[in-house]
């Protein structure tokens, strides 16, 4: 009997793990991270450890040392650490390691993925690999900016206005960073404190046909949304739709 609630408990620790063995023998020599995307929010310009867990299949009587590396398609561009082996320690069989990861300016609000894999040994069953989702965490209010082209995105560029101080400040200008050439959409965030903020979106040309749609980020609430319109006549001419929005 203890021996069955000890395989029980084995059983019930890899499940928890990244295991996709099915049949008893990947079992035997088995190693896997935990299951799943873990998603990391990093303090902006701070320094933030992440434990990763790892598990095996059986418990030995001694330490075991197991190398992991960064896979190349991660796309995390901030500076982070990482251990180059793992260790599970004696009479147990799961363990983990740390993650040292840091924001700098190119973290901003998407995910930027860091992969770790397992080195492969003779012998050793191994699970798939652990992806990292990081990000800068967002204190206040996450602001999403989406556009959507015409056949002529190149023609587009928005704007970003607070108006919570009293005056206009222009917070952020599309034009100052990149061209919008060859896109079929694009998404801005924004981590905005409560007050009054303007869009505005703009053609170069006069013809309109981006339309844009500000919403809360992880919510279901609009903010603001419209379509640049169509001066009609008299090309080229900048045409615009703007738009004042609260956060509360």
């Amino acid at each position: 009997m203890k021996k069955y609630y000890k395989y029980l408990a084995v059983f019930a620790a890899i499940a928890m793990f990244n295991c996709e063995a099915d049949d008893e023998s990947k079992l035997s020599n088995y190693v896997g991270f935990e299951q799943g995307d873990l998603p990391v929010e990093i303090k902006k310009d701070s320094l933030f450890t992440k434990t990763v867990q790892v598990a095996a299949s059986e418990v030995s009587s001694s330490d075991r040392t197991y190398s992991i590396y960064v896979d190349g398609a991660s796309t995390l561009g901030t500076y982070y650490e990482v251990p180059e082996t793992v260790t599970i320690p004696a009479n147990t069989n799961v363990g983990s390691f740390d993650v040292v990861l840091t924001d700098d300016e190119t973290l901003e609000y998407f995910d930027q993925t860091l992969i770790f894999q397992w080195e492969g040994e003779r012998g050793l069953n191994i699970s798939n690999p652990v992806t990292l989702n990081v990000t800068e965490l967002c204190e206040l209010t996450l602001i999403s900016v989406v556009l959507e082209f015409d056949d002529y995105p190149g023609e587009a560029y928005f704007q970003l206005v607070d108006f919570s101080s009293g005056s206009a400040v222009l917070l952020y200008d599309s034009r100052n960073e990149l061209s919008f050439s060859g896109l079929t959409t694009y998404e801005h965030r924004f981590c905005l404190d409560d007050g009054d903020y303007g869009i505005a979106v703009y053609d170069s040309y006069g013809d309109g046909g981006t339309d844009y749609t500000v919403s809360i980020k992880g919510e279901d609430i609009v903010l603001s949304e419209g379509s640049v319109p169509d001066a009609g006549s008299g090309y080229p001419v900048v045409t615009n739709i703007s738009d004042i929005f609260t956060i509360e």
